[in-house]
């Protein structure tokens, strides 16, 4: 329409509700689709964040292990006990003249009072002066947290569908009696198989390698030093 004196009249008919429903479906499509890839970016951000701190745990535990293990003149037979506070899997090894003795456990959960909540486990390392064990209760080094226990045997002899955490692979055994590493394969030394797991929401991360204890031999006596009075 235009005015008498000629001039277009201007245009203030505003939009239609059709055009404004039309144009807000079209954003609502749009917002779902972007909210959706931000969530699928945060999902993969956190399921990489917690493999990685899964895998750190490992790491830590496995460079102490080599650390200390490799030198081990001792290495005691693993054992398990129940406690008040839970069930704890335990391995001793004691280092060269004049070194400490060194237990390294594993604290299972979840029996009631223990430290570690349902399905994960506490690895720690207890150190003293031979002769002269830590008090009854005292706590140890963490090594690593979050150990997934679902799979653990609370038995020495592992039942089925379970693993044992520690296992002691002794002189003159022959640990891989199988073709693939050799039926007539024997250890030299002794040798402490570590077979652990870790689990931090969905990320999981898995150890399973043996240490072989230079320093032991033939003639290296069944119990040690620091077997006597160990921590408990």
């Amino acid at each position: 329409m235009t005015r008498r004196d000629g001039r277009p009249r201007p245009d203030d008919e505003g939009f239609s509700l059709t055009e404004i429903m039309v144009t807000m479906g079209i954003m609502s499509a749009v917002m779902l689709v972007f909210t959706g890839a931000i969530l699928q970016v945060y999902r993969t951000v956190q399921a990489t964040d917690t493999l990685t701190d899964a895998q750190a745990q490992l790491s830590i535990a496995f460079q102490r292990f080599d650390r200390y293990l490799r030198y081990a003149t001792w290495v005691s037979k693993p054992g398990v006990r129940a406690e008040s506070g839970g069930h704890t899997w335990y391995v001793e090894f004691a280092g060269v003249a004049g070194e400490k003795c060194r237990q390294l456990r594993l604290e299972l959960g979840p029996d009631p009072g223990s430290n570690s909540p349902t399905g994960q486990g506490l690895l720690q390392l207890l150190e003293w002066t031979p002769g002269s064990p830590p008090a009854e209760g005292s706590r140890g080094m963490t090594i690593a947290s979050h150990i997934d226990t679902t799979k653990i045997s609370r038995q020495p002899a592992a039942a089925p569908g379970k693993y044992l955490p520690f296992e002691l692979q002794e002189i003159d055994s022959k640990p891989y009696a199988n073709a693939k590493y050799g039926k007539q394969f024997t250890t030299e030394f002794d040798r402490l198989r570590v077979h652990l797991s870790t689990k931090v929401a969905a990320g999981a991360s898995e150890i399973d390698i043996s240490f072989t204890a230079l320093n032991t031999e033939r003639e290296t006596p069944a119990t040690n030093q620091c077997s006597e009075g160990r921590p408990s």
